[in-house]
C-alpha cells in the first residue's frame, strides 16, 4: 500500500511540474485602449483588432495570455509572423484577427471590418 501511495505522489508531482512549465512559457500581452477600440501590447508591438477569424483552423500554436487570464488565449496565426498578425480567442467565444499598428502590407483577399484599419 506505501509504494503504491509512493508510486501515485510521484505521478502527481511530475504531472503537476509538466504542467506548471507549459504554463509559464506563455508570453504575458496586457490590453490596452486605442481610439475607441480595444489592443493589445507585447513588449513593445501594440496588437489592433482586424476582423473575425474564418476558422480556427488558420489558428496556431498557444503563445499567450491576457492580463494574467488563462482563457483569454493569444495564438499564432499560421503562416505569418507573430511580429505581424496574431489570434486572440477568449473561452469559446469567436476568435479575433489582431495587427501590428505598424503592419501595412495586407494579404491580398483580406479586409478589415474596422474604420481604424482602412
Amino acid at each position: 500500500m506505501k509504494k503504491a501511495l509512493s508510486v501515485f505522489i510521484v505521478i502527481f508531482s511530475l504531472v503537476f511540474l509538466m504542467c506548471a512549465c507549459s504554463q509559464s512559457d506563455l508570453a504575458e500581452l496586457t490590453s490596452g485602449e486605442g481610439d475607441g477600440y480595444a489592443t493589445l501590447i507585447w513588449g513593445d508591438k501594440t496588437y489592433l483588432p482586424y476582423g473575425a477569424l474564418s476558422a480556427y483552423s488558420e489558428r496556431g500554436k498557444q503563445i499567450g495570455i491576457v492580463d494574467g487570464d488563462k482563457d483569454d488565449r493569444v495564438y499564432k496565426l499560421k503562416g505569418y509572423s507573430s511580429d505581424e498578425w496574431l489570434v486572440n480567442s477568449f473561452s469559446h467565444d469567436p476568435a479575433m484577427l489582431l495587427r501590428e499598428e505598424s503592419v501595412t502590407d495586407i494579404p491580398d483577399g483580406w479586409q478589415s471590418e474596422y474604420e481604424w484599419n482602412k
